[in-house]
C-alpha cells in the first residue's frame, strides 16, 4: 500500500497556506475508486435509471411492503460490504495528524472514511449511515451486519428486533429531511475553517452543495477537486480536474508541506513590491483636466448656442467610454462661468434651487444610471422661466432603451473620436505625452522622455482621446503590456502603500478587495462603510475596519452628494473597470451582497451592467452572480428597467430561469408587458410558474394563478412577435378563468391577450 506521504509536494499553491482549520467536503466520487458507484457521473446511478430516485422514496417504502423486499435486497448486495477504502480516503486519513485541524462533511453514506482511519467523531454523513439501521417506529440501532445475517438466513425484510416496527438502513431516502444536528455541526465547521476542499462531488444536491458558500461567505477558501464543472465554480479558489487518486495524495502533501514551512505570512508574496511615488491613474480623470482639449472647437460653438438659445431645454450627448463627453462638457462649463452670465452645476436637483436669477446649467454625468434624477430635473427645466432658463445637459454611454421615456422633448448627439487620420492621432499622442510628462513630474514621479518608436506606434493603432492618454502615461510610467490592467496593478500598489500611512499593514488581496468594495457599492456614511467591509475577513477588527474605511475615503473622497456620500470612485471608468473584472470575483460579490443595502445593492448591479457592456468577464460574472444569489434577481430586473444598460441583465436573468425554474412569481410581475429588453426571460419564467400552478389546479387559488400567468405568458410572447404560441397561451387562459368563481378582472385580460394574439401575423 502506497502511503500518501510518499507523494511529493509539487509546486505548493498560496492557498495551501496558513490553513489551521480544514474541511474535506466529499462526495460519491471519491468513492468510485473502491467500487461503489457514484449517482450523477456519465455512469452514475440515477443517470442510467433516472427513475430510479423517485421510485425509492421513503413515502414510496412506508407503504409498499413489496418495495422493502426489493429495498432490502439491493441493500444485502450493495457493493460497500466487500469495498476497502482507496488512496483518496487514506489520504483524506492522514490529515488527521497532520497538525490541520481536519474535519470531514460527507455525503456518502459507505463509512469509507472512517474504515481508512479518519476519527468517526470528526466526520459529520450528511445523509446518514448505511452501516447502522434504525427503525422508523422506536429509533433502535444497530449494525446492519445483524439484518444482513437474517435476510441470509430467509426473512427478506428484517424488522426490530425491539419493537417489531419497520426498519431500514440509517441513511436518508428521498423524501426524508436530513438530521438537522448533523447539518448544524456540519455548519459549524465549514463556517470557522480557513480551507474547504470540495471532493467528488457535483454540489446539485441542496442543501448540501450551499454549505460551499457558507464557508466562502464565512471567508474560507473554496478548493474543488472534480471532474466535471459545479455550480460552485464560479466562488472556488483552485479549481482540480485531475483523477482523485491523483489529486488527492498530491493535495494532502502540499499542505502538509505548507503547514510545515509555517504560515502564509513567512511565504514569498509577489505583492511585497516597491510602491510607487504617485498615482498614475487619477491623472486620466477628466476632473484632473490633465491633457488639454483637442479639437473639440465645433461641439462646444453648438453647445454654447444651445444654451443660448430658446430650443429645447435638454440635449443628451452620447458615446462610449473615452470618447470624452465629460471633459468636453467641463470644457462648456468653463466657457459658461467666465461669461459671468451662467450658473453651472454638476449635480441633479430635483427643482430648481437657483438663488442668483442666472440661467442655470446642470450636467448630469452617466444620465442613463440615474434615470429618476434627470426625469425630475427635466420636469423642473421645463417650468423654469423663459426668461432665465435652466438648460439640462446629460452624458451618456448609449440612449437605447431609455432616452425614450424622458418626460419633454430632448435633442441628440453622439460624440465620436476628434483624431481620426494618422497624423492628427501623432499630434495627440505627442500632446498627451507632453501634458502626462509635466503631470507627473508634478507628482515627484521620475518620467524619462518618451519612447518616439512607442508614440508613433499609438498612432499607428487608432483608438479614442481615453484610450491613447491611457497608453501614453502606462508608457511614460515603465508598464508595458495591457494598459488598463497595468494601471489597475499600479494605483492598488499605491494603495497598499497609502495604507501603512493609517497603520495598516495589508495583503494585496485585502487592499484589491477593499478598493473595489469602495468602487462598487459606495456608502452613504460611515456606518454603511463599515457594513459594506464587513465581507473582508481581513478587516473582522473592528478598530481596524474603520481606520480602513477612513483610509478609502482619503483615497475615493466623495465626489457628488447623490453618488456616494462618503467614498466616491477616483478612478476614471476604464482603470475603475478593470479593476471590477480583475478583482469582482463571484465570491468576492456573493459575500459583499450578504452585507450591503438596498441602494448599494443597486449600485452594484448597476455599475455592474455598466462595466459588462464592455468588458466580457463581468458579464460572465453578472450571470454567475444571479445564479449563485437568485435573490438579487429583483434588483437586477429593476436596474434592467432603470440603468440604461440591461442587455448584460437579460441575458443573466435568461440564464438563472433556464437553470432555476423555482423563481417567485411577483418577479414575473415586476416585468411590465410591452417591454421586450429582457428577451426570453418573461417567457421561460412564465412557463415555468404555469408549469407550478398546474400542480396545484385543483384549488381555486392554483386556478386563479395559473390563469393570471397564462395571461402573462401570452401578453410576453406576444412582445416578442409569436403569434401560434401567443395564442395557445390566450386559449388555454381564456379556458382557466372560466372555471374561476370569482374571476375578477382576469376575463378582460385574457380577451384582451387572445385579441392580441389574434391580430399578430400568423404564418
Amino acid at each position: 500500500m502506497t502511503s500518501p506521504l510518499s507523494e511529493q509536494p509539487g509546486d505548493i499553491p498560496d492557498w495551501a497556506y496558513g490553513v489551521r482549520r480544514l474541511v474535506v467536503f466529499s462526495g460519491a466520487g471519491i468513492s468510485t475508486d473502491s467500487g461503489i458507484q457514484d449517482f450523477r457521473g456519465p455512469g452514475g446511478v440515477w443517470t442510467l435509471n433516472p427513475g430510479l430516485q423517485v421510485k425509492h422514496t421513503y413515502q414510496a417504502f412506508m407503504a409498499d411492503p413489496e418495495l422493502r423486499v426489493s429495498y432490502w435486497k439491493t441493500r444485502h448486495e450493495h457493493p460497500v460490504w466487500q469495498a476497502e477504502p482507496n488512496v483518496g480516503h487514506r489520504a483524506v486519513a492522514e490529515l488527521a495528524d497532520s497538525g490541520i485541524d481536519t474535519t470531514v462533511v460527507t455525503q456518502n453514506t459507505d463509512g469509507l472514511h472512517q474504515l481508512a482511519g479518519f476519527p468517526g467523531d470528526r466526520v459529520a454523513e450528511l445523509h446518514g449511515t448505511m452501516r447502522t439501521t434504525q427503525c422508523v417506529v422506536c429509533d433502535h440501532r444497530a449494525p446492519t451486519t445483524e439484518a444482513l445475517a437474517r435476510i441470509e438466513a430467509g426473512d427478506p425484510t428484517p424488522s426490530c428486533t425491539e419493537c417489531g416496527g419497520i426498519q431500514k438502513t440509517a441513511s436518508t431516502m428521498f423524501g426524508q429531511t436530513m438530521s438537522p444536528d448533523v447539518f448544524s455541526r456540519a455548519e459549524d465547521w465549514v463556517t470557522s475553517c480557513d480551507l474547504i476542499l470540495a471532493v467528488g462531488t457535483t454540489l446539485t444536491v441542496e442543501p448540501a452543495g450551499s454549505l460551499c458558500a457558507s464557508a466562502v461567505h464565512a471567508g474560507a477558501t473554496l478548493v474543488i477537486v472534480n471532474w466535471d464543472p459545479t455550480p460552485y465554480d464560479a466562488i472556488a479558489t483552485d479549481i482540480v480536474r485531475d483523477p482523485l487518486s491523483e489529486a488527492l495524495p498530491r493535495i494532502v502533501a502540499q499542505l502538509r508541506a505548507a503547514a510545515a514551512a509555517g504560515s502564509a505570512a513567512d511565504t514569498p508574496a509577489a505583492d511585497a513590491a516597491p510602491a510607487p511615488l504617485a498615482r498614475p491613474a487619477g491623472l486620466l480623470r477628466a476632473t484632473a483636466r490633465t491633457a488639454g482639449l483637442r479639437a473639440r472647437e465645433a461641439e462646444l460653438d453648438r453647445l454654447t448656442q444651445w444654451c443660448e438659445g430658446t430650443g429645447t431645454r435638454a440635449h443628451l450627448l452620447t458615446g462610449p467610454a473615452g470618447v470624452g463627453k465629460t471633459r468636453l462638457a467641463l470644457e462648456l462649463a468653463d466657457r459658461l462661468g467666465a461669461s459671468g452670465q451662467w450658473d453651472v452645476t454638476f449635480t441633479a436637483p430635483a427643482e430648481d434651487a437657483r438663488t442668483s436669477g442666472r440661467p442655470l446649467l446642470v450636467i448630469v454625468d452617466d444620465a442613463e444610471t440615474r434615470q429618476e434624477q434627470v426625469a425630475a430635473l427635466l420636469r423642473a427645466a421645463n417650468t423654469a422661466d423663459s426668461g432665465s432658463p435652466l438648460r439640462a445637459l446629460l452624458l451618456a454611454r448609449t440612449q437605447d432603451g431609455w432616452a425614450d421615456t424622458l418626460p419633454i422633448a430632448t435633442t441628440s448627439e453622439k460624440l465620436a473620436a476628434p483624431d481620426t487620420t494618422r497624423a492628427e492621432r501623432a499630434d495627440a499622442v505627442r500632446q498627451y505625452a507632453r501634458d502626462y510628462a509635466v503631470a507627473l513630474t508634478g507628482l515627484g514621479q521620475p518620467c524619462p522622455p518618451a519612447d518616439e518608436a512607442f508614440l508613433d506606434s499609438l498612432a499607428d493603432g487608432g483608438g479614442l482621446p481615453g484610450d491613447l492618454q491611457s497608453a501614453v502615461l502606462a508608457g511614460l510610467v515603465g508598464l508595458d503590456g495591457r494598459t488598463d490592467d497595468l494601471l489597475v496593478g499600479f494605483e492598488l500598489a499605491h494603495l497598499r502603500s497609502r495604507a501603512r500611512e493609517y497603520g495598516l499593514e495589508l495583503s494585496a488581496d485585502a487592499v484589491a478587495g477593499a478598493a473595489a468594495t469602495a468602487v462598487l457599492c459606495g456608502a452613504a456614511d460611515e456606518e454603511e462603510a463599515l457594513a459594506a467591509l464587513g465581507h473582508i475577513q481581513a478587516f473582522d477588527d473592528p478598530d481596524k475596519r474603520s481606520r480602513t474605511a477612513r483610509w478609502l475615503r482619503a483615497m475615493y473622497p466623495p465626489d457628488t452628494e447623490e453618488l456616494s456620500p462618503y467614498w466616491s470612485a477616483s478612478l476614471p471608468d476604464g482603470p475603475a473597470e478593470e479593476l471590477i473584472s480583475a478583482v469582482a470575483t463571484p465570491r468576492l460579490l456573493l459575500n459583499m451582497l450578504m452585507e450591503t443595502t438596498g441602494d448599494q445593492d443597486r449600485r452594484v448591479v448597476t455599475t455592474l451592467a455598466r462595466a459588462a457592456d464592455r468588458l466580457p468577464l463581468v458579464r460572465q460574472r453578472l450571470t454567475e452572480l444571479l445564479s449563485l444569489l437568485p435573490g438579487v434577481s429583483p434588483t437586477a430586473v429593476e436596474v434592467a428597467l432603470t440603468g440604461g444598460h440591461p442587455a448584460p441583465l437579460a441575458e443573466a436573468l435568461t440564464a438563472l430561469a433556464e437553470k432555476h425554474p423555482a423563481l417567485p412569481a411577483d418577479l414575473l410581475d415586476a416585468v411590465p408587458a410591452g417591454v421586450t429588453v429582457f428577451g426570453e426571460f418573461p417567457v421561460l419564467l412564465a412557463q415555468s410558474l404555469v408549469e407550478a400552478y398546474e400542480g396545484r389546479a385543483r384549488t381555486q387559488n392554483g386556478l386563479r394563478g395559473l390563469a393570471k400567468t397564462l395571461v402573462q405568458l401570452a401578453e410576453r410572447l406576444a412582445d416578442l412577435g409569436r403569434a401560434e404560441q401567443a395564442l395557445d397561451a390566450a386559449r388555454r387562459a381564456v379556458e382557466t378563468v372560466a372555471s374561476l368563481e370569482d374571476p375578477d378582472d382576469l376575463p378582460e385580460r385574457a380577451q384582451h391577450a387572445l385579441r392580441r394574439a389574434t391580430d399578430l401575423p400568423h404564418d
